[in-house]
């Protein structure tokens, strides 16, 4: 039942998050080092695959499926799994462009 939940709560943030632009006012771009961080400018969101590398209070890393090493924001408005994730734990996660997370599966 929470995981139909959770499905759905993706799915609903995924599709409706672009009608939401004013959200966040940030984008991703690429730094040195293989990292990604935000700069002002954009609006939207993504969806991020990968495996989590590291855990630094409210940002987690995670090496996505081009190898990239990305970072986000977990808030306290962010919908985690009941489940703690772990560093080698692979995850899914809608991001706003400003590296926030909005929802983490």
């Amino acid at each position: 039942m929470t995981y139909s939940i959770h499905v759905f709560i993706f799915v609903v943030v995924f599709i409706f998050s672009p009608l939401f632009p004013a959200l966040g006012g940030e984008t991703v771009k690429e730094i040195p080092g293989n990292t990604v961080e935000a700069k002002p400018g954009s609006n939207g969101s993504y969806i991020l695959e990968g495996k989590l590398l590291n855990i630094d209070g409210e940002f987690w890393v995670v090496e996505d499926l081009a190898s990239k090493q990305r970072r986000i924001h977990i808030g306290s408005d962010t919908t985690v799994p009941q489940s703690a994730k772990q560093p080698g734990d692979s995850l899914q996660a809608v991001v706003r462009k400003n590296g926030h997370a909005i929802f983490i599966q």
